[in-house]
């Protein structure tokens, strides 16, 4: 028993003794664990590896075991100081956000654990032009349907905001705002009403630095279903006939949905005027822009993303097409090369229900900016899902405007 008690006593001692040493390190006692005021060895043997907006700074560390970081303190413009910090026990810091392609001064210090800073070693570094500016001087402003598109280069995936205005009583106003890090920019500011306006673009980075703006005067277009009463197909020299009963006139006049073939398209070798690929023409009736096609396959248990259901196509337009109809520059190509994608994937004959989806709603293709004024419209197939060059649809939907 006596043991026992002697065991507990000793216990809570040890107990209590804990609780205390706990207390001490609380409060206002607290005390650094290194209290060394020594100023540690500056950094050496630096070098500087420019960079668009900013530097990559290398240097040798000294082997100091008492030093915690290295230190980089800069003006990256006239109102903004930066600094930077990188551990021990690396050689490299990169300094960011500089306003322009000049000199700058970096000051690195290496300080200890004990917060105590270095003697100072002053670098001089050259950026090359910063990302907010290389992107400024790649904007371009597009007349879009109901607004603008704005269109930009970003190489170096600068962190960067493009901001939007319009002008139409001589005072800019704010639109909106774009964040991105993508190397290619696209995007449309919308809610405006058909007519010619004033647009503006310009960048900012996360450093405050803003560039100019970049004004444009474009026609912002209104998009519509285009009549379909005024258009018909026109059969040229080389292009695909119309086979088994079917006629391109069905797709462009029957109502807006997957059906069994309204057109099925096969090679006429009897009157070629020049080699593959194949292709298709419509008359709009009259001179439009396009926005957006929507194609709708053939539909009847086998031919969904199968036979000539389109793959890979490109889209041509003209005011006036050579009569001989041959693929020439009296046509201009709208985008590249465009794809219907199978949304599940799967392989060929094998569909699931986003598959089906897709088949009932159509494919939407939307057309690249800016806008190219046509009154034909030239289809021409590259690859069908069965490898084909067979076109087989059920209907077309033409969106855009008229000119």
């Amino acid at each position: 028993m006596k043991n026992i008690k002697s065991s507990i006593g000793a216990l809570m001692a040890l107990l209590l003794a804990g609780i205390f040493s706990c207390q001490k390190q609380t409060g206002t006692d607290q005390q650094p664990i290194y209290k060394s005021t020594v100023k540690p060895p500056a950094v050496t043997n630096v070098k500087v590896i420019n960079i668009p907006g900013g530097a990559q700074i290398i240097y040798t560390i000294p082997a100091d075991p008492g030093i915690m970081y290295v230190q980089a303190d800069f003006m990256v413009n006239e109102n903004t100081k930066q600094q930077v910090k990188a551990s021990y026990f690396t050689d490299t810091l990169v300094v960011r956000g500089f306003a322009k392609s000049a000199d700058y001064k970096v000051t690195l210090r290496t300080v200890s654990r004990g917060e105590v800073p270095s003697d100072p070693v002053e670098v001089t570094v050259h950026p090359d032009t910063p990302p907010y500016l290389s992107v400024k001087q790649s904007l371009q402003i597009y007349g879009d349907f109901g607004g603008a598109n704005i269109q930009y280069q970003n190489p170096t995936s600068g962190d960067l905001a493009v901001v939007t205005l319009v002008d139409t009583i001589g005072k800019p106003e704010y639109v909106y705002t774009s964040y991105s890090k993508a190397t290619i920019g696209n995007f449309s500011i919308r809610g405006f009403g058909p007519g010619e306006r004033k647009y503006g673009a310009y960048v900012r980075d996360r450093w405050g630095n803003v560039s100019d703006t970049v004004w444009s005067k474009v026609r912002s277009m209104n998009e519509v279903v285009l009549d379909r009463s005024v258009m018909k197909a026109l059969v040229l020299p080389g292009d695909q006939t119309a086979c088994c009963g079917s006629d391109l006139n069905v797709p462009l006049r029957n109502g807006y949905s997957a059906g069994d073939w309204a057109f099925y398209g096969v090679v006429n070798n009897n009157n070629q005027t020049d080699s593959l690929p194949e292709r298709v023409t419509v008359d709009m009736g009259k001179p439009v822009v396009l926005s957006r096609i929507r194609y709708y396959m053939r539909k009847n248990g086998g031919a969904e993303f199968r036979n000539g259901t389109l793959k890979f196509f490109k889209i041509y337009g003209s005011m006036n097409p050579n009569p001989n109809g041959a693929l020439d520059n009296s046509w201009t190509q709208i985008g590249n090369v465009f794809e219907l994608v199978k949304p599940s994937g799967l392989p060929y004959g094998q569909l699931d229900a986003a598959d089906q989806a897709e088949v009932n709603n159509g494919t939407e293709f939307i057309m690249p900016l800016p806008a190219v004024p046509m009154r034909y419209f030239r289809l021409v197939i590259l690859q069908t899902y069965n490898g084909g060059i067979g076109l087989e649809m059920a209907s077309l939907k033409f969106m855009g405007d008229y000119q």
